[in-house]
């Protein structure tokens, strides 16, 4: 059986349906082919949810028998919340299966694909693999780097400043619709406590047609949040709040509030936290997709220790200018260096422009 393009692209196309609902599940889609048509569809809703292939596998019913499966992602051999989706393949009498990319959670890399094959049915593995990689790149990273995946995001004028003189936004409400959408995708947004000081976010998602609970994560390093800010008002009906202070530092007024938790960590010896100390708590709470929202010494940070994997810069049409007006990565004494983004997609949103660069693979180190 030669694969199909047409046949993976359905299941791709499948798959993101569900995007910013499934994690610490990766997004997959699948189609049952038979004699050259799609007689089953379905693709994986979130945790506890049957898996793409088994609502696949179950609107072809007996269809499925002798027929071929496209799926973006290796099946799974492992029980979770659901059975391993191995089993309903065997079950269902599938002559092949067809899927775009290994899944790189080393519980299940490659195991899925050998039980298929010693059980006799063909197995194609890493058809379309690039685009089947784009279908949840945050999986991925948090699998194979074993930390989040880090979404960039800062708003500027055209000479670089980043705070208004006046105060107020700097892009207009197109752009900052975008915003709310790409928190949709994440799990958690993160953000230091002197951007809450500056600008005293809500940090929520605010979509008519999608409503999510997102994790908020606050690096308080100088233990200035009193409890008063919007944020804490928030929790726990738009999500939980995640406040990162030294150990030594008081609850600030709203530490005990429902949905709010104060996780005491050490500060790095030149002052805030170590970044790679904040992934990897965030990892072993299962953050997938974080999303960061920040200028100066945090942005520079994240670009510099090679832990940023997309940044979406939020461009105005505008000169703001005037004295002492900070830029993006300002008050960063060690400097970034270079950083090319070449490929980065440029679009309009209303009066405003929107660049995003992946950087996976240059920005990262192996």
């Amino acid at each position: 059986m030669e694969p199909e393009a047409r046949f993976m692209e359905e299941a791709m196309r499948l798959a993101v349906q569900a995007k910013g609902r499934t994690h610490p599940n990766p997004c997959v889609g699948a189609v049952v082919v038979r004699d050259g048509v799609v007689v089953g569809r379905g693709y994986h809703e979130g945790p506890g949810n049957p898996h793409a292939e088994v609502v696949a596998l179950r609107e072809a019913g007996e269809r499925a028998r002798g027929a071929d499966l496209y799926v973006t992602l290796e099946p799974c051999c492992i029980y979770g919340r659901t059975p391993p989706c191995t089993e309903a393949i065997l079950r269902a009498g599938v002559r092949s299966v067809v899927a775009g990319v290994e899944d790189p959670n080393p519980k299940v890399s490659g195991s899925g694909a050998r039980r298929l094959r010693e059980a006799g049915i063909g197995v194609v593995l890493g058809f379309l693999e690039r685009e089947g990689r784009a279908v949840d790149p945050a999986y991925h990273v948090f699998h194979r780097k074993a930390r989040p995946f880090v979404h960039l995001k800062w708003a500027q004028s055209l000479d670089g400043t980043v705070v208004p003189p006046g105060g107020g936004t700097i892009t207009g409400e197109e752009a900052r619709r975008r915003v709310h959408e790409d928190r949709f995708l994440a799990d958690a947004i993160l953000v230091s406590s002197g951007t809450v000081a500056c600008d005293d976010p809500r940090l929520t998602v605010r979509l008519a047609d999608r409503k999510k609970n997102l994790i908020r994560v606050l690096l308080d390093s100088p233990a200035r949040l009193g409890g008063r800010e919007r944020v804490f008002a928030t929790s726990p009906e738009s999500g939980p709040l995640w406040i990162l202070r030294p150990p030594s530092a008081p609850l600030p007024e709203g530490g005990e509030r429902d949905g709010v938790e104060v996780i005491p960590m050490e500060p790095a010896a030149g002052g805030g936290f170590s970044l790679a100390s904040v992934l990897g708590f965030l990892r072993e709470r299962h953050v997938v997709y974080l999303y960061v929202e920040a200028v100066g010494r945090l942005a520079a940070a994240f670009l510099r220790e090679g832990y940023v994997d997309r940044l979406s810069v939020h461009l105005a049409p505008s000169l703001l200018g005037g004295p002492r007006h900070p830029g993006p990565l300002d008050g960063d004494p060690s400097g970034v260096g270079e950083l090319r983004l070449d490929g980065a997609a440029c679009e309009k949103a209303g009066r405003d422009w929107i660049l995003t660069a992946d950087l996976e693979g240059r920005c990262l180190p192996a």
